[in-house]
């Protein structure tokens, strides 16, 4: 665990979902440190040049967009949190 970031690497083989909606939860939603990548990715996906929120998006990422999804993910996660399903 990466400390009060609420991010953690770990290798996908080694963790056992067993949903479409816990798989879902696995699914990545943006390249952070884009900018010392060994290769490129065209995935679609925001790319931060650092940490995300704190840094610039780069190559194929449609800013506007992207901060409004993240926008949303947070309210959302929030409203959760605020009801106690944080589980």
């Amino acid at each position: 665990m990466d400390e009060g970031r609420n991010m953690i690497l770990l290798f996908p083989s080694l963790v056992h979902l067993k949903t479409d909606e816990d798989k879902a939860n696995f699914k990545p939603r943006c390249h952070m440190f884009y900018g010392q990548r060994v290769m490129d990715i065209p995935d679609g996906l925001p790319k931060w040049s650092g940490l995300n929120d704190s840094s610039d998006l780069i190559e194929d990422s449609p800013p506007d967009l992207v901060r409004e999804h993240e926008r949303k993910r947070e309210a959302e996660r929030k409203e959760k949190f605020d009801k106690g399903e944080n589980k």
